[in-house]
């Protein structure tokens, strides 16, 4: 039997919904986030810090690319699991198509733009020498898989809306230890440097992506198809999914400030040591989206539906979900930083200022994933405003203020202080937001004359 038909996303249980969604969408987050470990262990063991450093100041222009595949595939999914709620099979399979078309031709013009362009993005982070190279070298071959990594973004959106969220986690499986194998191949055995990391990362895309376009064609509902293109439902995509790319603008903006200031400060060495930080980091806000995906798909199939005291029960575990996690990942680092940091790189000075970055991050980590979680689950009820606001604030306005503010009272530690401000004020725009507009702004439009569930 599918697992779409043991999954009944407008009756049964919401904790079983839950969990049965959070489950695979954090074996799948922890698999991508493992990939990137696994890389950035490689790099900075057989590479150096410098390796690590210009995987770092490249990402900002990658962070961006992700921001455009998550609004449509945020974006489309979303509609498409309201008008599912609604029993409009083929309004909603035509979302799914709009993703896919667009998609595609995203990633091949962001394809030829990097190709075209990367001596003018090497010279703008201001680096030279073997740093500069690394830079040229990792970002000249991985933007040749960028249509790999955007398809298989949206499809695993569609598979999961589809009742398929354990075939996303196998994919997700496959890719990361495809990485590993070829990782140590390309890195340590054939000595390709950061080719064979941009490599192995682009080429552990192809199984999955095989995986999802088979599963796609013969084991799901969505059809492929060439989509009617209206202005009105690309609009709808684009707003929707809005607060997404939002987000990653604004991390391309952020990090790169964060870049610039590390190497004043600190030099080449700093951003090694601040990548290193990263990792962890990302770890917390893959968990962070894991729930937010996982409260998606009930909260955008039941907002569809009309069933807003099931929306009020997702947002409910998402929340207690998210607190208890990010407690855990806060006693983790804050104890094992160091010991976590000596994973990736033997250089002691690399260890020590990623030990002494990941002391600030602990603590931002309580909140982090609630915060994560708050925007994804605005863009679930379809309200781009209030998912875009809040992302937008904790993604960088609320970096800014902190930026300013901080280092006034903290002096050189107020840079790091910024992270706790951002994330700890967007934590309670977040908990007003969901006390005063918790169905977000659009309700009324959804459904007409429905009388809300506070």
């Amino acid at each position: 039997m599918e697992i779409k038909k043991q999954i009944n996303l407008g009756e049964d249980k919401v904790s079983k919904i839950f969990w049965k969604y959070a489950i695979p969408s954090i074996i799948a987050m922890l698999a991508q986030t493992t990939a990137s470990f696994i890389d950035s262990i490689f790099i900075g063991k057989f590479v150096g810090p410098e390796g690590l450093s210009a995987i770092t100041l490249f990402f900002p222009c990658v962070s961006i690319l992700i921001g455009i595949a998550a609004m449509f595939a945020i974006g489309s999914s979303t509609l498409a699991g309201i008008e599912l709620g609604k029993g409009n099979q083929e309004k909603s399979n035509n979302y799914f198509n709009l993703a896919m078309l667009f998609l595609t031709g995203i990633s091949i013009i962001s394809t030829f733009i990097i190709i075209t362009n990367m001596e003018n993005i090497t010279q703008v982070f201001h680096v030279t020498g073997i740093t500069k190279q690394y830079i040229f070298d990792y970002g000249n071959t991985i933007s040749y898989f960028f249509i790999f990594f955007l398809l298989n973004f949206a499809l695993s959106f569609f598979l999961k809306l589809d009742g398929k969220p354990s075939v996303v986690v196998v994919v997700m499986l496959s890719g990361t230890l495809t990485n590993i194998v070829l990782d140590y191949l390309l890195i340590v055995v054939f000595k390709q440097g950061l080719v064979g990391a941009a490599l192995a990362t682009g080429l552990s895309q192809l199984i999955p992506w095989t995986i999802l376009i088979i599963t796609t064609l013969f084991k799901s509902s969505w059809k492929f198809k060439m989509p009617v293109v209206k202005f009105k439902e690309i609009y709808q995509i684009l707003f929707n999914g809005s607060s997404e790319l939002l987000s990653s603008t604004a991390h391309a903006i952020v990090g790169f400030v964060f870049n610039m200031l590390i190497i004043e400060r600190f030099g080449v060495i700093g951003v090694a040591g601040y990548a290193v930080a990263l990792q962890l980091a990302s770890l917390a806000g893959s968990l962070g989206y894991s729930f937010g995906e996982a409260n998606q798909t009930g909260v955008s199939f039941n907002i569809g539906a009309n069933k807003l005291d099931r929306v009020r029960q997702f947002r409910s575990m998402t929340i207690k979900a998210t607190l208890i996690t990010g407690f855990i990942l806060f006693m983790f680092t804050y104890f094992f930083g160091s010991s976590a940091a000596s994973i990736f790189v033997k250089d002691p000075e690399t260890i020590a200022i990623a030990s002494y970055i990941l002391k600030y991050y602990a603590f931002a980590f309580i909140v982090m994933l609630t915060n994560i979680a708050t925007g994804t689950y605005y863009t679930a009820v379809n309200d781009p405003i209030l998912s875009g606001g809040i992302t937008f604030y904790r993604s960088l306005i609320g970096f800014i203020i902190g930026l300013v503010i901080c280092p006034l009272i903290f002096g050189d530690n107020g840079i790091w202080m910024a992270i706790l401000f951002a994330e700890y004020s967007t934590f309670m725009i977040g908990m007003v937001l969901y006390k005063k507009k918790p169905y977000g702004l659009n309700i009324k439009k959804i459904h007409k004359n429905e009388k809300l569930i506070a």
